[in-house]
């Protein structure tokens, strides 16, 4: 029989904290997998951020300041993601990315594991939208270029982000945009403890990321959160819900975006608009496939681009599939009609011989 949970207070480690060769001087944000902290290293006399480990579904703080599970029957599954945690860490510590936020070093304590990260001086691209409204073509293409470069350094690693949103792109001081706060190991642990409506962001995930396992995603799961990302800058909302838009036939999904960003054609060229729709198809075959063809449709309004060819031949394929259809119900009631005069002609000659 499974324990009652235990309620612990959730709290922060206090300023002035030392951790290993860090000192915690301010927290700099709060999820429901993290707390993350700006410290300083002491060795090497810096500002760093350090992420700490805390899923709050199933951990909280005990008075020693050491992370604990709400109970027993808890511990392991906190051990097996705070395992994917520091994996997680390894892998981006590998990257030396000036649009990757850059990862120094992982570290376990407290019974849970701590990424130490690069300190940026700036404002998230979400707080950059409430402050100046929304940017221009060039500004957009900019900054959208900047990160498919990094992502392109991701996918050949096969690394996938798994939750690109305003609040996780980073613009500094000098007009950079970063990645940040990957959502890997959240994924993964969503999947492991069903919690995956909790981990995805609404109108930024795409589909597959509800309902799929981490192998039925790809560099085309980035692209679509992305293209929400670029979209939410363009009309001020984000997408509708992929879960909704999933119910709707192809040509009504990609219809109840577009409409949207049409209404936005005075201000952004039609090409860019369609490349941003393109990355926010429901299907995700429909979408680009490799953030390099994904750049070629922004860069070149002039080439025609493997997936613009794709999706063309795809909706000729289905327009000559519903003609087919189409023909073959128009002879088949054709044969009825004949068949049916046959019958009654036969009973007419009949009628008139024998009556």
């Amino acid at each position: 029989m499974a324990e009652a949970p235990v309620k612990i207070e959730p709290k922060t480690l206090p300023i002035g904290y030392e951790l290993q060769c860090y000192t915690i001087k301010s927290v700099l944000g709060q999820g429901g997998f993290g707390i993350t902290y700006l410290a300083q290293d002491n060795t090497l006399e810096r500002e760093v951020a350090i992420k700490e480990f805390m899923p709050r579904d199933i951990a909280g703080r005990g008075n020693d300041y050491t992370v604990q599970t709400i109970n027993k029957e808890l511990h392991e599954k906190l051990i097996w993601g705070m395992e994917r945690f520091i994996r997680e860490a390894r892998t981006l510590s590998k990257f030396n990315h000036d649009n990757i936020v850059r990862v120094y070093s992982v570290f376990e304590a407290n019974n849970t594991a701590y990424m130490v990260m690069s300190y940026e001086h700036g404002i998230s691209f979400h707080e950059k939208l409430l402050r100046d409204g929304r940017p221009g073509e060039q500004e957009l293409m900019h900054l959208l270029l900047g990160l498919i470069d990094g992502l392109e350094v991701l996918h050949e690693a096969r690394f996938i982000h798994r939750d690109i949103k305003p609040g996780n792109i980073f613009i500094r001081e000098d007009g950079t945009a970063i990645l940040l706060d990957f959502g890997s190991a959240r994924q993964a642990i969503g999947e492991e403890t069903m919690t995956l409506t909790k981990v995805v962001t609404p109108g930024y995930a795409p589909f597959e990321q509800y309902y799929g396992r981490s192998d039925m995603q790809g560099p085309w799961t980035d692209i679509y959160s992305l293209g929400a990302t670029i979209y939410k800058a363009i009309t001020g909302e984000p997408p509708m819900d992929s879960t909704f838009r999933n119910r709707y036939t192809g040509e009504e999904a990609i219809n109840e975006i577009w409409n949207e960003l049409d209404k936005h054609s005075k201000e952004y060229s039609t090409f860019f608009l369609r490349a941003i729709e393109h990355a926010l198809r429901s299907n995700h075959k429909e979408r680009p496939q490799s953030v390099q063809e994904w750049r070629t449709m922004l860069e070149d309004p002039s080439v025609s681009t493997q997936t613009q060819w794709r999706l063309a031949a795809g909706s000729f394929n289905k327009k000559l599939s519903i003609s087919e259809s189409k023909t073959k119900k128009q002879n088949l009631y054709l044969a009825i009609a004949v068949a049916i005069s046959l019958i009654f002609a036969v009973f007419v000659y009949i009628y008139v011989t024998y009556f």
